[in-house]
């Protein structure tokens, strides 16, 4: 069980922050080996971040929780995870998160994969809460040394926001040497 401690604010993997807030978070995983259950994977999470200086906005430390199922039977991959963060401040949004994929290996060289993604902005109070959907699909082939490669994301009510609509479309080609 891998348990860390450190700053709150947000670095990059493995760097150090200035003083500020502490934060802490455990996981729980295993494959489906010990449940007598090829290609199952499974695993749970908690953690809290300390808020810091904001007093008088905040009823205490933030709490991140989530837990995630994958089954692979064959070419296919199914995965489910769902996420909650508890903010425990006044003025921002608790987020209640559903997300599934499914991922199939056509042949050695062709893979598709699709998911679709739900984030409730709870926003307490007498504020309406928003819901942010998002789906993407993705497609890879690879032939020898290249591989060719394209995804489609759309979400709509981006980042809790109302009205606000995102879409991206990426195709890539790389190559080995």
């Amino acid at each position: 069980m891998p348990m860390r401690q450190g700053s709150g604010t947000a670095n990059a993997d493995g760097a150090s922050s200035g003083a500020g807030q502490s934060a802490w978070d455990f996981a729980l995983t295993t494959d489906g080996s010990s449940l007598g259950v090829d290609g199952l994977a499974i695993g749970a999470g908690y953690g809290e971040a300390e808020n810091g200086s904001l007093t008088n906005t905040s009823y205490g430390d933030a709490q991140h929780m989530t837990a995630f199922a994958n089954y692979s039977f064959g070419p296919v991959t199914a995965g489910y995870q769902h996420s909650y963060i508890n903010s425990n401040a006044i003025g921002t949004s608790d987020q209640d998160v559903a997300a599934w994929g499914l991922a199939l290996n056509v042949n050695e060289n062709l893979s598709v994969s699709y998911g679709e993604r739900e984030v409730e902005f709870k926003k307490g109070g007498t504020i309406v809460d928003v819901t942010e959907k998002g789906e993407g699909i993705a497609v890879s082939y690879t032939m020898g040394s290249m591989k060719i490669a394209g995804n489609r994301n759309e979400v709509s009510d981006n980042n809790g926001s109302a009205g606000s609509n995102d879409e991206m479309t990426e195709i890539a080609l790389s190559f080995a040497f």
